[in-house]
């Protein structure tokens, strides 16, 4: 039907055709004919270059567009007036609301690795092993991770650009939490003016939430940021359908879909918009960037395979079987509503948001029920919002299967970005159409300021999740610790993870791994490899008298001769930092069969 109404010409209709095979292959290439162990191998050796090519041309397709828009930016650019200050302002607000560290341990550390090896090698792979080599830092040791890789390209570029070092990741994230409230207010003034605009940034910006992963090492800042652009440009190309504004929509979708595991749901939102350009249009026009779309998702299916095909990567919790099931709803269910009404400052929620959205969604039902009488034209920028809102609904539908989505779980509140954008959104749309009727648009952004004194301060200085956030704390520790010792090679033989040490080149290996090196370690200590070998342990009660030991899990071989350091307590646990002081001949313990890789 829509090819009879819009009558494409016989190009046009060989394009489509030429679509309809490129997405046929892709599901052959990308599900069928290409092993996972294969698929796992090719985004190794390649992937890196794939991503290269998409970002380029994304680069390339933005600047076509830019070009046609130039009076509009580059005005606002050199006189961007109080609007530009309030932004500005928002922003320092965000990065100040929450101190720069390391949040989601270990999964910030695995995507500072895998951005670093991105770096060195141009190789997707996270580094958990490497050595020094004739002044050389040498990684030894990788694995294919879980996570999608277009967030720590875009890290690696910045190491290519700046050179390597740890904090660029929160050069990165702070640069993309600009850009997400600016991306946010330009979408709800095409919604709601310039008032609308700016008290979706203000109901964000004082959200912990936001702050929080602002100045963390993770990837939700970038897969939040990577949402409000494709909004745009969605909003963009529907205003004025042309085959350049497509082109930079297919590709800013794709990279979308590389931003987080669960992203690629937005291809179907994006896809809508597309058909609604061309209805708009009266026309269809397909540049070849959008025929080859389909098989510039094949990365992400193949992504997708290896992990699904690797249960290791699952990190399930005990008795856990399946990473979604029914069974998991009724408690994310229940964790979500206490996460977006929770009005004791004990999470990093804003409850003056969620009443806000809720409210808002509420006059969106009605103001459905009033379109659906006469039924007038739906603006592009309204539609745009609608359908990637049905996109956020059925994204949040799906982390609720999830068996490690409790927003109300401090690890995983950042689940809730993209639904606080949305309600942020329609919570705007409805503070400014009630407006006109009712002055209802001071009481909310007084609203903003009494939440903040009430709730949002308290819980910004509490910092709950860093302060409660204990192995951050035996790592900075430890970390510490080495730091006061004196200078010279070392290995560092850690309980919890060997990226960290990776990421600060210092040697090092994980204490399963050191108990079946005892032959190497003891070669290594005879010859004076390094200045000293440390071993942390975790001690945790063992007797009923509340008597501390080594954690069973921790325990080298009897021929493991150590000398203790130091212990600190944190919270329920203590943690020893000692010195191997030799090793028996004979002391390792058999391999297993297959070795497993670490999940982060």
């Amino acid at each position: 039907m829509l090819l009879h109404r819009l009558s494409p010409d016989p190009a046009t209709r060989r394009r489509l055709a030429l679509f309809a095979v490129s997405g046929a292959l892709a599901v052959a290439v990308g599900f069928i004919l290409v092993s996972p162990k294969l698929a796992g191998y090719l985004i190794q050796q390649y992937g890196y270059f794939y991503m290269l090519g998409l970002f380029a041309a994304f680069v390339a397709a933005g600047v076509r567009v830019a070009r046609g828009r130039r009076e509009v930016w580059l005005a606002w650019l050199r006189r961007p007036g109080w609007i530009g200050a309030a932004l500005l302002a928002a922003t320092l607000f965000t990065l100040w609301s929450d101190s720069y560290q390391h949040k989601v341990l270990f999964d910030e550390y695995v995507l500072q690795a895998t951005g670093f090896h991105m770096h060195a090698t141009k190789e997707v792979g996270t580094v958990i092993r490497a050595y020094w080599l004739d002044g050389s830092w040498l990684p030894i040791d990788t694995f294919l991770d879980k996570r999608p890789y277009f967030f720590t390209f875009l890290l690696s570029l910045v190491h290519d650009l700046t050179g390597y070092r740890l904090v660029n990741v929160f050069v990165l994230n702070s640069v993309l939490a600009a850009a997400f409230l600016g991306l946010t207010y330009w979408f709800g003034r095409q919604l709601t003016g310039r008032a609308g605009g700016l008290l979706a940034v203000a109901l964000l910006a004082t959200m912990p939430l936001l702050g929080q992963n602002a100045t963390s090492a993770g990837m939700e800042m970038h897969n939040l940021t990577m949402l409000a652009l494709v909004m745009c440009l969605a909003l963009l190309y529907l205003r004025a359908p042309d085959a350049d504004r497509l082109a930079l929509l297919c590709l800013g979708t794709v990279l979308l879909a590389q931003s987080r595991y669960e992203s690629a749901i937005y291809v179907v939102p994006a896809a809508v918009i597309v058909v609604a350009g061309w209805w708009r249009a009266r026309a269809i026009f397909l540049p070849w960037t959008a025929v080859v779309t389909p098989l510039l998702l094949i990365p992400y299916a193949w992504h997708n395979r290896v992990l699904s095909a690797t249960p290791l990567l699952w990190q399930l919790g005990e008795g856990q079987t399946a990473r979604f099931s029914t069974s998991y709803l009724p408690i994310n269910l229940r964790g979500a509503v206490h996460f977006l009404f929770n009005f004791e400052n004990t999470l990093a929620n804003s409850w003056y948001l969620s009443v806000l959205g809720v409210l808002g969604l509420a006059w969106l039902a009605w103001a459905a029920v009033q379109w659906n009488r006469t039924r007038p034209p739906v603006s592009p920028a309204a539609l745009v919002a609608l359908v990637f809102g049905a996109g956020v609904a059925g994204n949040f539908a799906m982390v609720q299967f999830y068996y490690w989505s409790r927003l109300d779980d401090t690890v995983t509140s950042r689940f809730a970005l993209p639904l606080t954008l949305m309600l942020a959104l329609v919570a705007a749309v409805a503070v400014c159409r009630v407006n006109e009727h009712r002055p209802v648009l001071r009481p909310a952004f007084l609203g903003v300021g009494v939440f903040l004194l009430v709730s949002g301060l308290p819980a910004i200085a509490y910092r709950l999740y860093t302060t409660q956030n204990l192995v951050m704390k035996e790592i900075d520790w430890e970390r510490d610790f080495v730091l006061a010792r004196a200078p010279g090679p070392r290995l560092f033989i850690s309980n919890k993870s060997s990226i960290p040490w990776v990421l600060w080149q210092t040697p090092s290996l994980i204490i399963g791994v050191a108990r079946q090196r005892g032959e190497q370690l003891r070669y290594h200590l005879s010859q004076g490899t390094f200045s000293e070998i440390l071993v942390t342990q975790a001690l945790r009660p063992t007797t009923p008298q509340g008597n501390f030991g080594v954690d069973p899990d921790d325990v080298l071989p009897a021929g493991f001769h150590l000398e203790m350091l130091a212990e600190k307590r944190f919270g329920g646990r203590m943690e020893r930092l000692s010195r191997l002081v030799s090793v028996d001949p004979g002391a390792s313990v058999p391999a297993p069969a297959a070795e497993p890789r670490p999940a982060s």
